[in-house]
């Protein structure tokens, strides 16, 4: 995930892991004429890196912050998986192709938002349903297609009941021609942005919560994307399991973390990013198993360090308050002339990625100027060098591709149609299929992909809501609810914008609407 000009050596995997190497040969004792900032930055640039982010994994070489996985391939942000690929948050799920956002899923494609799924394809926000294409907003439902806020059903097409021999029927007209699908799909997606009812916030199971995506949680607040949570606070694609934590982002099964990135199975831990299993821990990078340190990377199973050098007990406990004191009172200052003392995340200018090469441009996205006013970086991508052999438009039907379609180099629809956007959206130009995509594709007959994953993640992510919020009010007119015959008058905050085409119910209405 490092490119060429890194300022720190990187190692593979293989090497990072083994005993060739001490993070503790790169120690560096305490400095109190610069400031922690400057040091930290030297030790950066002298500590080996792995090439990704990846603990515990099997035959998941092209994954990244991929975890306790096997089998995966362009798997981000991910754990507990096996055999998925082209996704990002997926988690405890089997043979997911395409996917945003699942858990406890299988045999799910071109999907978000999914928990305990099997065999779902082109889908949104459902829970425990089975064999179905095309759904929004349904629970135990089998045998659907488009269809949105059905509840225990079984055999409908576009929310009315069919024959199972009418349903397959259409199923089949629906997956031999991808014209066909495309075309149904883009009614579908319309037909749910005028016609479903949406819950103001995204989740179930809840006790004072605000936010949107919140499963099974309880006092979490203005949070996105959380799953069995409790007592956090602007918190973002919290894995399962996360407690009395705050501005915390893919954080998974710890407590009392603050300000932190990808901190798992952690406690007491403060400023850091790419850990596991540690206790006590601040401003540090890639520790595993690591109790009490101060600005370290690297670390396996050590305690009592602070900048890569251990300590004694004693000696660590006198240091470190003087070194957050110090932080104070001679700050860091960056190019930009902002200061930085201690309880400030790490500056910018310390990260080895460029905003527009990292996740915060899909969150927040930054034109090149904005960015490098902010003082971010900013990075030029070269455009790729290979040709295509095969034009999206020449793609067979799934029912006729061979393996010969695994050699083929195909050039991008969204390359050739709208570099512009394409270049928006990370597009490769041309992308390959590997064959366990292609098995999986036959299996299910759908159509072999015109667009490379980049693209197809972008267009999959453009459809869910973003962590923003507004003031609104009910949108329920129907004059058998609680509020009579005059319109709904409850208040809430929701991801859905004044200005969409979307009907907002609070959870009263949608509830004895939709249940």
């Amino acid at each position: 995930m490092y490119k060429a000009d890194a300022p720190f050596p990187v190692y593979c995997h293989e090497c990072w892991w083994s005993d060739k190497w001490n993070p503790l040969d790169y120690g560096m004792d305490y400095d109190f004429d610069l400031p922690f900032f400057e040091q930290f930055r030297q030790l950066s640039e002298k500590v080996p890196r792995a090439s990704s982010y990846e603990t515990k994994n099997v035959d998941c070489n092209y994954c990244n912050y991929c975890t306790h996985s096997r089998g995966c391939y362009l798997l981000f942000g991910s754990w507990f998986d096996e055999n998925c690929g082209y996704g990002q948050t997926v988690l405890e799920s089997k043979e997911c192709w395409d996917c945003l956002f699942l858990k406890k899923c299988e045999l799910c494609y071109s999907s978000s938002d999914l928990v305990q799924c099997s065999q779902v394809h082109f889908s949104q926000n459902c829970s425990n349903c089975i064999d179905s294409m095309f759904l929004y907003d349904c629970r135990n439902c089998q045998n659907c297609l488009f269809s949105w806020n059905l509840r225990n059903k079984n055999y409908h097409i576009f929310n009315q009941p069919v024959s199972k021999e009418k349903f397959n029927e259409f199923k089949t007209e629906l997956l031999n021609f991808r014209d066909v699908l495309e075309k149904n799909w883009r009614e579908f997606k319309k037909s749910v942005a005028e016609k479903a009812i949406h819950k103001y916030m995204t989740g179930e199971r809840n006790h004072d919560v605000s936010g949107e995506l919140i499963y099974g949680s309880k006092n979490v607040k203005n949070s996105y994307y959380i799953h069995d949570g409790e007592n956090e606070k602007y918190a973002q694609r919290g894995g399962v399991g996360q407690k009395d934590s705050m501005d915390v982002f893919g954080c998974h099964s710890g407590e009392l973390i603050y300000e932190c990135n990808s901190v798992d199975f952690s406690s007491r831990c403060l400023f850091g990013s790419n850990a596991e299993n540690n206790v006590n821990v601040s401003y540090a990078i890639d520790c595993e198993h690591a109790n009490n340190a101060f600005g370290c990377i690297g670390l396996r199973k050590k305690e009592y360090c602070i900048l890569n050098k251990q300590y004694d007990e004693k000696t660590y406990k006198e240091l470190l308050p003087k070194i957050t004191a110090h932080m104070d009172t001679l700050p860091f200052s960056d190019n930009r002339g902002r200061i930085y003392k201690y309880g400030e995340f790490f500056p910018p200018e310390l990260s080895p990625h460029a905003y527009n090469e990292s996740i915060a441009q899909e969150w927040v996205p930054l034109k090149k100027d904005d960015a490098v006013k902010l003082g971010y970086a900013w990075d030029s991508a070269e455009e790729k060098s290979y040709e295509p052999t095969k034009n999206w438009r020449d793609l067979p039907e799934i029912n006729k591709a061979d393996n010969g379609i695994l050699s083929e180099i195909i050039l991008c629809q969204d390359w050739d149609e709208n570099k512009e956007k394409a270049q928006n959206h990370k597009c490769t130009k041309a992308f390959r299929i590997i064959q366990n995509e292609l098995s999986f594709y036959k299996r299910f007959g759908i159509p072999l992909p015109r667009k490379c994953p980049n693209s197809r993640y972008f267009e999959l992510s453009e459809l869910r809501n973003k962590p923003n919020f507004w003031p609104r009010s009910c949108m329920c007119e129907i004059k058998n609810h609680a509020h009579g015959a005059k319109k709904c008058e409850n208040e809430f905050e929701t991801s859905y914008s004044p200005d969409r085409p979307e009907i907002v119910y609070c959870e009263t209405c949608y509830q004895q609407e939709v249940s």
